[in-house]
């Protein structure tokens, strides 16, 4: 079974954790004494680790650069699909010169799995081996190169569906990984949001009646959004 995400327990965007943490930890540090004395769970470490969790989340590029390696791998991909249909076209011009366009002639050069085939790499791959395999029984073989087919066509759609193999394993396994990139960031920015929660809740205690405060520590922005979402995937009403 595939892994899944793990769950955001924040419900506005990553930009947005970052923002709030920018403006809600340098106030935390300033009102510290008044925090400390609500709660003496409360320290200055809570405020170190918010801002070093921060500057991390602005630091992490992984997510985009390892999205930017999956779009070179499509496009390379892509680029093969291109290659391979223009040599399978070319095979299958000296295979009708040859042999006629028959149903028997056609099933055996894999011509009917080709539209489909033509976008997906995992559909060209055995197409391309079908139609290397055949042209390469002799029966076909001497028929073909006697109509004109370059004798290196052969060896080239045999590449070509090496190649695109590995362009899709290589598409595969960066998939993968990138469940693992957005897993991590998610932990990062859950914490982030762990400890602004923690500040949330006991500053509109301490705070309740300093509305200009309160709007800093506040972390949604309007009514109708102002709800958390709990690692349960619950929504409860938080300011």
């Amino acid at each position: 079974m595939r892994k899944k995400e793990p769950p955001r327990k924040f419900g506005i965007s990553f930009n947005d954790v970052i923002a709030k943490s920018q403006s809600i930890q340098p106030l935390y540090m300033q009102d510290l004494n008044s925090f400390t004395s609500f709660d003496p769970s409360f320290t200055s470490v809570l405020g170190e680790e918010l801002l070093t969790e921060t500057r991390e989340a602005l630091e992490d590029f992984s997510g985009s650069s390892h999205m930017a390696e999956i779009n070179r791998a499509t496009e390379k991909i892509t680029g093969l699909l291109d290659d391979s249909a223009k040599v399978y076209q070319k095979l299958i011009y000296f295979v009708h010169s040859s042999f006629g366009s028959t149903k028997a002639i056609d099933n055996t050069f894999g011509r009917y799995q080709y539209l489909k085939a033509r976008k997906s790499e995992k559909l060209m791959v055995p197409l391309l081996k079908q139609a290397a395999k055949a042209a390469s029984l002799e029966q076909f073989k001497s028929g073909l190169e006697a109509q004109g087919m370059p004798p290196r066509l052969i060896q080239e759609i045999e590449h070509l569906a090496e190649l695109l193999a590995e362009a899709d394993d290589q598409q595969e396994m960066l998939k993968k990984q990138q469940l693992l990139v957005t897993s991590q960031r998610i932990d990062l920015y859950n914490s982030i949001w762990d400890k602004l929660v923690k500040i949330n809740t006991a500053a509109k205690i301490i705070f309740i009646d300093d509305a200009a405060r309160m709007a800093i520590y506040k972390l949604y922005d309007g009514k109708p959004s102002e709800t958390e979402i709990t690692e349960t995937g619950e929504e409860t009403t938080e300011g």
